[in-house]
């Protein structure tokens, strides 16, 4: 044993010390998750994890080729990095409130590009708000009574204090290649 100040040590005591000199605890591992925040139509905030999405970007309404004889939900197809990305009007899916019924006519929409078992899908909404940090625990469970039998597919869970609710955009790409909405 080793003496300092008349306070004994064990060898491995002293290792220990000599890694952490001050005495500090180690960091707590941060388990919060990363969501994307943007708002449906009608105000409703809404967050998508991260980990799901491929790229945010901004599209002009042109480069947007309507399809026939499709639902309302689905504008049509564009371009994406060569290959024919299919856009669903993520409002006209879930709020029955299309994107193109606000006046003035957006320009400039934001995609939402997900992707789910090699098949990327669109997610058109009308302004993405900003990236947040929430702990797994604060995110309520869904329940049926939440919402709208349209939406309940597709929420994982909620926030309190009407601060959001969280959607699998992979159930929305499953259910959607499935067939129209």
């Amino acid at each position: 044993m080793t003496s300092t100040s008349n306070i004994q040590y064990s060898p491995q005591e002293l290792l220990s010390l000599q890694a952490d000199p001050l005495g500090l605890s180690p960091m707590p591992e941060d388990t919060r998750q990363r969501f994307l925040r943007f708002k449906l139509f009608g105000g409703n905030g809404v967050l998508l994890p991260l980990q799901d999405i491929t790229e945010v970007k901004q599209l002009a309404t042109t480069d947007i080729l309507p399809v026939p004889e499709f639902p309302s939900s689905i504008l049509g197809v564009c371009n994406w990095r060569g290959e024919i990305l299919w856009l669903v009007d993520l409002n006209a899916l879930l709020d029955d409130r299309p994107l193109w019924t606000q006046v003035p006519l957006l320009d400039q929409p934001m995609v939402i590009v997900v992707q789910s078992a090699q098949q990327s899908m669109g997610l058109v909404v009308e302004q993405v708000d900003d990236i947040e940090l929430i702990a797994p625990e604060s995110i309520h469970v869904q329940t049926d009574d939440l919402c709208s039998p349209t939406l309940a597919p597709y929420v994982t869970g909620y926030l309190p204090d009407h601060q959001g609710i969280v959607l699998d955009p992979v159930a929305m790409v499953g259910a959607l290649l499935q067939g129209p909405p």
